[in-house]
This record gives C-alpha cells, structure tokens and sequence, in this order.
C-alpha cells in the first residue's frame, strides 16, 4: 500500500513538474506537444493509481469487518453445526447398463451426506469410490476407483429435487476387467468434507447382473 501510495506521489510531482515546463514558455511546437503528451500519459497514470490504491482501501476495510465479526462471534461460535456426520450408500445403488446391452458394465452409487440431526445436508469435499469383488474375504479385488474433486464435478453429481438428496456417480468397469461370479460387488465410498476436514465412510454390497459367468467387462 505505501508502495502505491509513493507510486501516486511520484506521478503527481511528475505530472505538476511537467505544467510547469509546459508553462514556461517553450517556443517549439514539437516540444510543446511532446510534453502535453506526456502530461496526458501521467495524468492517466495517476488515475490509474488513485482507483487501485482505492479499491485497495476498499478490501483491507472489508477484511477488517470481518476479523472483527469472527472476534466478536468468539471461538465457541457454531460453524459445524449442520456439518455432516454421517455418509451413507443409499439403497437404489446398484449395477447400471450403460450401453444397451445384455449385463451390467458399471455401477451407479448414491451417495448421501446426513448431520448430527440425521438430515440429509449438502456439503462441499472430494468423493472417492472403490468398487471391489469381495469372493475373497482375505484378499478383495479391486475393480475401479473413481474420484470427484473439482467442484464443479462435485455440484454437478449433486442431485436436491422431490424429496431426493444425494450425489450420483456412475462407475463403469475399465475395460477388460473380471467381472465377479457372485453377482455381488463392495462399494466403498469416502467423502472429505472441506470444511471440517472429516473423513466419512461407508460400505454396501450391491448386486450386479453378469450374464455370463465372470465375462470381461466391455
């Protein structure tokens, strides 16, 4: 800011020193409209400084509102009071065809987010999904993870409408992979909520249509 300050000090000594050789009596034209243009040039300058060293002001004033607001709230103040506690997988989970053709090739999960009151909340963070064969209860098979943090891709699986609160993501099986004989597949889901910085998880077998026993995922 002092910077600035000085900056605009600077120009306006420049553009006041710049009048005065203009009015001392130059008798060539050309230097006359050299220094006119010069003038100008500062003129501008010095506009220039006086806006940003205003809204400079503008936002140290704002920002000291609010240092002043969360002292006065004080440290007891609620700020995790409708944070989520809880992530579930909610039930209409499940295998998804994605392509028309017979067997599913991938897995819609819905994800809901519910706080201390056990309402569904909507909150911002990053999702993490795993989908995994559990045959093997000693040694899962991971089938494919899947992520969303961006915000945007976060706002986008976010669906609020009718009653219906939760994000949506569709996971489709990498190419290739062995799909599970048992029908069943694990979702195991994380949810790290920005605010707070908690990490939620849930669970949940769902079913999955394979037509073919253990056929590669298209």
């Amino acid at each position: 800011m002092r910077n600035v300050r000085r900056e605009l000090g600077l120009g306006l000594v420049g553009l006041a020193a710049g009048v005065i050789t203009l009015g001392a009596g130059c008798s060539s034209p050309g230097v006359r409209a050299r220094l006119t243009q010069q003038n100008e040039a500062l003129r501008q300058e010095n506009e220039h400084l006086k806006r940003d060293v205003a809204q400079r002001d503008g936002t140290i004033t704002a920002l000291h509102r609010r240092v002043d607001n969360l002292e006065n709230l004080g440290p007891g103040r609620p700020a995790g009071l409708f944070a989520p506690v809880k992530l579930e997988i909610v039930r209409l989970s499940g295998g998804a065809d994605y392509d028309g053709k017979p067997g599913d090739d991938g897995v819609t999960v819905y994800l809901r987010l519910r706080d201390a009151d056990d309402d569904a909340v909507k909150a911002p963070g990053k999702i993490a999904v795993q989908l995994l064969d559990g045959a093997n209860l000693a040694n899962p098979r991971v089938l494919g993870v899947y992520r969303i943090e961006d915000p945007a891709g976060l706002r986008e699986a976010w669906y609020g409408r009718f009653g219906t609160y939760h994000f949506t993501l569709r996971c489709p099986f990498p190419p290739g992979v062995e799909l599970p004989t048992t029908g069943k597949v694990d979702v195991k889901a994380q949810f790290v909520d920005y605010l707070t910085g908690v990490t939620l998880t849930a669970m949940e077998e769902v079913n999955l249509h394979v037509p073919e026993a253990g056929r590669p995922a298209r």
